[in-house]
């Protein structure tokens, strides 16, 4: 017999799962970001290894476990959202095994393997997560002024420095500027979209734009610089005040990076403005045409790890290459469809929640760094997904009690 109280989007979540969301959120991107910092300043030894690794096994459980308590508590209703993002791990799955069996490079399958897993603990983190409790958006917030805290005053010469300290094992198992910045600007997002004072947001962009540039991070700081005008467009009472703020923090930008420019001439951020002597943006290039001649010369299954490990087309078309011709479609309609239903529950003005912002936020940084800069199995895809989980819920929760969702 179906339960006749239970969404028909989504089960409804129990408090249990709620709080693992909450411990999940902190330790799978504040805690990343304190770990790796203290490796670098050589506090503590790399006794977790990378620790996203490590803490995503531990987590996997008891957000299986909370995910099978709720569903039970829904009669077994599966949220059609949840269906659909699970089927697509599912997929990927059957992907990697079947190459793995015909002896595909098993770094690649690893690193697959372990991504399937990251997706699954953060789509469940963030369809699950309560950042309107207060308790979790203090903790979210104060993460985020940690991690601010700990970018400047580990950095030098206009660029945040976190290894300095870190000995050599410390040093081999150091993440990445990119895994630093995915940390920041998945907790700078939440927080800003349950953010209601104009003054904090104001404040906290001001800290956030400067973290990310000496963190050296392009994508992301791009990212969040397309995605502020968003927030402040959705959050003012008066359009004409909210454009206003708009053209000042756009001219404030540009008036600092100019005057910026003389002092740090050595920072990353500088090539985004002369892409042709980047060389980056080179290598980034033959990835992409290496990506278009595999693709053509497997247009239907792709090549799967056809490139050597790290060598990936850093954009969707790695999908392709690795997941197929319907492995990519699939995954670009998932993204582009929800944002699609967002954008017209926006459009219509049925949207007025800081949930909503945060699914449409997520979904369109997802879309934007997927298009220019990251691989398929990037993590902001699990996050999106996610929080547009749980925008549904909370939807269907408003229209029952007769409110604006």
């Amino acid at each position: 017999m179906h339960a006749t109280c239970s969404p028909p989007d989504s089960p409804v979540a129990t408090p249990a799962l709620a709080g693992i969301a909450q411990l999940g959120f902190l330790l799978l991107f504040p805690g990343f970001f304190l770990y790796q910092t203290l490796i670098g300043m050589g506090v503590l030894g790399p006794f977790l290894g990378g620790y996203f690794a490590v803490v995503s096994i531990a987590l996997a459980v008891p957000l299986g476990y909370g995910y099978f308590q709720a569903v039970r508590q829904a009669r077994y209703r599966v949220a059609p959202t949840d269906i659909q993002f699970l089927f697509f791990l599912l997929y990927f799955l059957v992907v990697v095994l079947i190459n793995a069996g015909f002896g595909a490079d098993p770094v690649t399958v690893e690193t697959h393997l372990l991504s399937i897993l990251y997706f699954l603990n953060i789509y469940l983190v963030f369809k699950h997560v309560d950042f309107t409790q207060a308790k979790t958006m203090a903790s979210a917030l104060l993460s985020l002024l940690a991690m601010t805290a700990l970018i400047f005053y580990l950095s030098e010469g206009g660029s945040f420095e976190p290894g300095r300290g870190a000995g050599a094992t410390g040093a081999a198992s150091l993440a990445s500027y990119q895994g630093f910045a995915r940390s920041y600007t998945l907790t700078f997002i939440p927080v800003i979209c349950f953010t209601r004072s104009a003054t904090l947001r104001l404040v906290l962009y001001c800290l956030a734009l400067a973290a990310l540039f000496l963190n050296g991070a392009r994508s992301e700081l791009v990212a969040v610089l397309l995605l502020l005008p968003v927030v402040e467009l959705y959050r003012a009472r008066s359009r004409l005040f909210g454009l206003c703020v708009i053209v000042l923090l756009t001219t404030a930008s540009a008036v600092l990076l100019q005057d910026l420019a003389p002092y740090l001439p050595d920072s990353r951020i500088w090539e985004l403005f002369d892409l042709a002597r980047s060389e980056s943006a080179h290598a980034r290039h033959d990835l992409t045409e290496q990506a278009l001649r595999t693709i053509v010369q497997y247009p239907v299954l792709g090549d799967y790890a056809s490139y050597q490990p790290g060598g990936y087309s850093h954009n969707l078309l790695s999908a392709w290459v690795d997941l197929g011709a319907f492995g990519f479609a699939y995954l670009l309609l998932m993204l582009v469809v929800s944002s699609a239903r967002l954008f017209v529950d926006g459009w219509r003005g049925r949207a007025r929640s800081s949930h909503f912002m945060l699914a449409w936020l997520l979904l369109w940084s997802s879309l934007f760094l997927l298009l220019t800069a990251k691989t398929f199995d990037d993590m902001f895809a699990g996050a999106a997904m996610g929080a547009y989980a749980n925008y549904q819920r909370q939807s269907w929760l408003a229209r029952r009690h007769g409110r604006t969702a």
